[in-house]
């Protein structure tokens, strides 16, 4: 009787890969998606802002006319912070990234930053972010990290929305309760040479 339902879940198997085969070879390939604009949501203040300007300032230091149009909205001290988090290298690797997101406190931190960071205004990010970042953190054992930058790169939608309100008072709940985000804290460690 075992063997029996082995050659048939083996049969199943076989089917649904003949059929993902039969499926990818009839349709066109398809580029991947990436972010390429943020949309930054600040009460009633809206504005949307290129994943490569952000990409510049967080490398060169540069600010596109994109850019400075919103840098007149925060101070030096922020534009340093952004410049530093943006281009900050990061460790972990994607096998980490995905154990942790399996962790209830994995899904809690994602679910938390799910609800700043979003697809759609009425959709948390989880499952967005989570993608983002085991994909931006899939990379050869001896490379130098993964950047924010990268893993907006590897968003799954060509927009993404920050409500920057919210992810400053998600940013200081944190920092306030740093002793129930340890594992965290250990995936998001910065490459020793940064």
């Amino acid at each position: 009787m075992m063997i029996k339902h082995q050659i048939k879940s083996s049969h199943i198997f076989q089917s649904f890969a003949i059929i993902a085969l039969g499926l990818s070879l009839a349709l066109r390939s398809q580029p991947a998606l990436g972010a390429e604009k943020v949309k930054l949501i600040y009460g009633p203040f809206n504005g949307r802002i290129s994943v490569a300007s952000l990409e510049k300032y967080a490398t060169t230091g540069e600010m596109t006319r994109e850019f400075r149009l919103y840098s007149k909205f925060v101070d030096r001290e922020t534009l340093a912070q952004l410049r530093y988090w943006l281009g900050n290298r990061f460790e972990s690797d994607r096998v980490e990234m995905y154990r942790f997101s399996k962790t209830p406190e994995g899904e809690k931190f994602f679910q938390d930053l799910g609800t700043v960071i979003k697809t759609h205004p009425q959709r948390n990010g989880f499952y967005a972010i989570r993608s983002a970042l085991i994909g931006a953190a899939d990379k050869p054992n001896n490379s130098d990290g993964w950047t924010i930058i990268e893993a907006m790169h590897n968003f799954p939608t060509e927009d993404l929305q920050i409500n920057t309100k919210d992810l400053f008072k998600l940013q200081k709940f944190w920092s306030d309760n740093q002793s129930d985000y340890q594992a965290a804290l250990k995936i998001f460690r910065y490459k020793e040479n940064n």
